[in-house]
């Protein structure tokens, strides 16, 4: 019998909490809180889901609930060390979560599909070999979206490459991308 009034106390502490922000949130103070965010973005990615370099992206918020957005991104990149270059398209499905403000984490999937071109032989002459590869790529990381529309982004991207031969072959590449860009649009 001694047990029901701990029992009682344990259960108020940890749903008291609960029930307190969802009447903040009934209130509107975390929409208060937020910005919303335009529904188109231009911006460079240095590194990132385009493998050497950096790509130009443009990037499309299709839903928006709340401090919850999906958007869709393409992009064009292009890189080259010593005698291979490589054309990048990254192509990726983001989901944005806003914390405060500005401030959203944001996570997304996608593909990079990528041409690789190598010049065989030592001589400006050489022939070129060209292969196409697609890499599953992922990212998540910070975001700020100031209201004057400036992007900035931080991600850790992280890509595997699937086209080996055999299965021990594939590595995955640890990978990171800064980004500055511009947002416009209807918010």
């Amino acid at each position: 019998m001694k047990r029901t009034p701990l029992v009682l106390l344990l259960l108020m502490i940890l749903v008291f909490p609960f029930t307190s922000c969802f009447y903040c949130h009934a209130q509107g103070s975390l929409r208060d809180n937020l910005v919303v965010y335009p529904n188109n973005s231009i911006f460079l990615e240095l590194g990132g889901n385009s493998v050497f370099y950096g790509s130009l992206n443009y990037e499309r918020i299709f839903l928006q609930r709340d401090f919850f957005y999906l958007s869709g991104r393409a992009g064009v990149g292009f890189g080259g060390f010593l005698s291979v270059n490589v054309l990048s398209v990254p192509l990726m499905a983001n989901g944005i979560f806003q914390i405060y403000h500005a401030l959203a984490f944001e996570v997304g999937v996608g593909v990079t599909l990528m041409k690789i071109s190598r010049q065989q032989g030592e001589d400006e002459g050489g022939d070129w070999s060209y292969q196409y590869q697609p890499a599953v790529s992922a990212m998540a990381g910070l975001r700020v979206q100031a209201k004057n529309g400036f992007l900035f982004r931080l991600n850790f991207t992280p890509f595997m490459n699937y086209l080996y031969e055999h299965a021990a072959d594939y590595k995955p590449a640890v990978w990171f991308g800064m980004s500055f860009g511009y947002s416009f649009g209807k918010k």
